[in-house]
């Protein structure tokens, strides 16, 4: 074969190798969505605050 022919053939072989890794992640990718992320309030903080019971009106 000439060397030509045998680069050519290495070459489509990565590039198809590539290409199917690529398609088998993106297979996977669509078929997990992703996660909804979980807000949490920052250290510290316990929940509402209500003003004292003598600053209402």
């Amino acid at each position: 074969m000439e060397l030509a022919l045998i680069l050519a053939m290495m070459i489509l072989g990565w590039i198809s190798v590539a290409l199917a890794m690529l398609w088998g992640m993106l297979r996977i990718a669509r078929r997990h969505p992703p996660r909804q992320r979980i807000i949490q309030p920052p250290h510290g903080t316990i929940g509402p605050v209500e003003p004292p019971s003598s600053c209402r009106a």
